[in-house]
């Protein structure tokens, strides 16, 4: 299965405070993060993660003992916090899949205006949802932020299943911001 998502931001203190993360610490936010990627993607899942993994971390072993601890291949698209990636990376990808042109890219403002198909982006958080929602079928542009998913990845096929209804989404349907809260203390 493909997944996709942006913004962990592991080991970042400052995230829980600024996105309004339901976590008491970082060691917390952390440990809950990882639980939840590894308890939705598999080890021969892939996922696209649009960035921002470990911010301000320019020590590769750092980095890569976080890639280390997500099951699954990952396919990393540069965020404005990642400064030393120790996997291959992109600024952008142009991906299709089940007959839809995905461009996947961390900034909104980086899909070309005439791209005639979906834009799928994280960087936002959750801090400008009418400007910045989940899922805005109009613009034709998908927010992955892990706020706005429940703190897990999602699906691309569930996303595909958001474009056939288009429906406007602040949030990913049954996304609970408190879903955090159910990892061991």
């Amino acid at each position: 299965m493909i997944y996709i998502v942006s913004d962990l931001h592991l080991g970042h203190d400052n995230i829980i405070e600024y996105c309004d993360r339901p976590f008491e610490s970082t060691s917390e936010m952390n440990q809950t993060l990882v639980e939840n990627w590894n308890d939705v993607v598999e080890p021969d899942d892939k996922v696209l993660f649009l960035g921002d993994l470990v911010p301000f971390e320019d020590r590769p072993h750092v980095v890569q003992g976080w890639l280390d601890k997500l099951d699954g291949s990952i396919t990393f698209v540069v965020g404005n916090h990642d400064e030393t990636v120790p996997i291959e990376t992109h600024e952008y990808l142009e991906y299709e899949v089940n007959d839809y042109s995905l461009y996947l890219t961390h900034y909104p403002s980086d899909i070309p205006d005439d791209w005639g198909g979906w834009g799928i982006y994280g960087h936002h958080h959750n801090n400008h949802e009418d400007e910045f929602p989940f899922f805005d079928p109009d613009a034709r542009r998908i927010n992955v932020s892990v706020e706005l998913l429940g703190f897990e990845p999602i699906p691309v096929t569930e996303l595909f299943r958001y474009i056939k209804r288009g429906e406007h989404l602040l949030v990913r349907p049954g996304a609970d911001p408190d879903r955090a809260l159910q990892s061991e203390r």
